[in-house]
């Protein structure tokens, strides 16, 4: 008989200590913040926001995609021109292999000031033809007309290149901005809430406000990548631009002593 009391005392004591456990975890449960509970206090002006935060994100991750794999394919691209370019010494050959080349500005900075060479030999075959003037006379204006148009190319070639990374630089200080005037809004409108109310306290603040801070932190979310990738980027094209500023300046060289052979 004492046997079955202690088990039936056990039996109360172990019930009593689940019950007490269960009671403690939906305690613990109700006290953690729910996303979809501060989502749903966010707001009209907080969901607008939000939404063109999200606009914003989706263009930023699309450019930050499609640019990250042109300048991969640029950079191979490049690569093999300019070993094409050093393997050759005839410019017609490499302008005939440049055909399957076609996304590194790099090979159509060589390709305009490739056609402006084809027009100076025109123009030095009429003259050698007309025996008109000496040849020497017109060596200073082809090399400067030579020069311009690599320059213009390349100035062309740079603004292709910068291309939709302005959106990438506007989302990146906007974001934060919209996000804090979500949070702001947010936080007014709470405390206009209370007040319509006639009693404070920080049950009745603490949600609106909460869900205010969520545009602050979408704003984060959508600036914070835009910001990393357009710096990244950005270096990219500075890369690029050089190296074609070195090639047109190797370039105009070998145009140069080549048109002094042929005075």
């Amino acid at each position: 008989m004492t046997n079955i009391i202690r088990e039936r005392k056990r039996g109360d004591l172990y019930d009593q200590a689940q019950a007490e456990k269960e009671c403690k975890q939906r305690m613990e449960q109700a006290a953690q913040p729910q996303f979809i509970d501060i989502v749903l206090h966010i707001g009209g002006a907080g969901y607008a926001i939000i939404g063109i935060l999200l606009v914003f994100s989706i263009f930023s991750w699309g450019i930050i995609l499609y640019k990250s794999q042109r300048f991969k394919q640029i950079r191979k691209e490049s690569q093999r021109f300019l070993e094409l370019y050093h393997e050759n010494s005839d410019l017609g050959e490499v302008y005939a292999a440049c055909i399957s080349l076609q996304t590194a500005p790099l090979v159509r900075v060589f390709k305009a000031g490739y056609l402006e060479l084809q027009r100076i030999r025109k123009d030095m075959m009429t003259i050698k033809t007309d025996r008109r003037s000496s040849i020497s006379v017109y060596f200073p204006e082809w090399v400067e007309e030579f020069t311009s148009v690599l320059q213009e190319s390349l100035i062309r070639e740079t603004m292709l290149l910068e291309r939709m990374l302005i959106f990438l630089a506007v989302t990146s200080s906007s974001g934060p901005l919209l996000g804090l005037l979500g949070t702001v809004w947010g936080v007014m409108m709470s405390f206009w809430s209370v007040g319509m109310q006639g009693y404070s306290s920080l049950a009745a603040v603490a949600p609106g406000v909460s869900a205010a801070l969520t545009t602050t932190v979408a704003g984060l979310v959508a600036a914070i990548p835009a910001a990393i990738a357009y710096n990244y980027l950005l270096n990219h094209v500075k890369v690029f631009s050089a190296e074609m500023e070195c090639f047109a300046s190797e370039f105009t060289s070998v145009i140069r002593r080549e048109l002094r052979k042929a005075l």
